[in-house]
């Protein structure tokens, strides 16, 4: 019964003798010393500090090992000292060289453990260092990058989403991955689903809600550039969320807002998105309106482009093609005080609204 604490005590003795670490202690200290590093380079600078103090090693260093070779921690002791191979589950991983320990000593087994230990735990930090950096890199470049190169998802997208867009959004995410890899795993998260709803929109008609959402994505990724210079403001009421509209209609009407209105104004502005019931020769109607405070142009000018220019054309050629000449789009602007596109809708309440049940 007694032999158990005698050789633990044992132990204790020898390695007071012996100058050997508690590797115990060591482990804690390791771990608390690195938990709110948020560098790779200081998580392994500081595990080579603490292990060359406390190994006596009179030099420590650190390198990158490319090959995807380190699944499990490794600890290789020779005359020269130590090599311990911190694993990551990608590449790189790393190894560390001790040099010269103390007398030339040799290290006891249990040493040995406790070092790869502290090496997996180096590697799982190091892991979740990278999360939000090397994964998002990784995601982007193996998996969206692929899907958005193919000419026939673009030549898809051009007719919905202009392409100066796409192009401007992955610089941005680009920038973001070195600034703030949080925010452009979030810009990808959010120009993904507005990419599959593009694409998976079949319908010609879908809930105001619908379109709200997906406009709100498109929002919150061009946040994402614009920062504090783009405001937003979204005002639909409950009642109205399951009009059927027109697909992918608003989403032109902000997209110019933001192009030809906020762009253009150095201190940036609001985009303003509204939805209500009016009543127009005893019929009820929806009323959308797109407005924004921000550059804005000449009348003459919006003549001149023939609405092409600023993509209008095409939402003026749905409306009378599903309508039949009961809806209406209307613009009023002015420079330096802005634009406000509007869509008139008319409401029959039989077929314009989406079935819940």
């Amino acid at each position: 019964m007694l032999y158990p604490f005698l050789n633990k005590q044992a132990v204790k003795i020898v390695e007071r003798i012996l100058r050997r670490a508690d590797w115990d202690t060591v482990k804690e200290q390791i771990k608390e010393s690195i938990e709110n590093l948020d560098s790779v380079d200081l998580i392994l600078d500081t595990l080579c500090d603490k292990l060359m103090k406390t190994l006596s090693a009179r030099k420590a260093e650190w390198k990158e090992i490319q090959e995807q070779s380190v699944s499990l921690p490794n600890v290789i002791s020779s005359q020269k000292g130590l090599q311990i191979f911190i694993p990551t589950t990608d590449v790189p991983s790393y190894v560390l060289t001790l040099e010269n320990l103390a007398g030339g000593r040799k290290l006891l087994s249990e040493e040995i453990e406790a070092l790869k230990t502290l090496a997996l735990i180096v590697g799982r930090k190091i892991d979740s260092q990278r999360v939000t950096h090397e994964r998002c890199e990784q995601e982007i470049r193996e998996q969206e990058f692929s899907k958005l190169a193919t000419e026939a998802q673009l030549a898809a997208l051009r007719a919905q989403i202009n392409p100066h867009f796409l192009f401007n959004t992955l610089t941005t995410i680009g920038y973001l991955i070195q600034s703030s890899p949080e925010k452009a795993l979030s810009t990808l998260i959010r120009l993904t689903e507005l990419l599959r709803a593009v694409l998976r929109s079949t319908d010609e008609f879908i809930a105001l809600s619908d379109e709200i959402k997906l406009v709100q994505t498109y929002l919150d990724i061009e946040k994402a550039r614009f920062e504090e210079r783009l405001q937003t403001c979204i005002e639909v009421p409950a009642d109205l969320e399951r009009i059927k509209i027109p697909s992918l209609i608003l989403q032109p009407l902000v997209e110019n807002a933001i192009k030809h209105g906020i762009s253009k104004s150095k201190t940036g502005g609001e985009v303003k998105i509204s939805a209500k019931r009016i009543i127009q020769n005893s019929q009820d109607f929806l009323l959308l309106t797109v407005s924004d405070n921000g550059y804005g142009f000449d009348e003459s000018d919006l003549r001149k482009s023939g609405r092409k220019g600023i993509g209008l054309a095409n939402i003026e050629q749905r409306l009378k093609n599903y309508y039949k000449g009961k809806a209406e789009l209307r613009i009023e602007t002015k420079k330096q005080v802005g634009t406000k596109a509007q869509i008139i809708l008319p409401i029959a309440y039989k077929n314009d609204f989406v079935d819940v049940t």
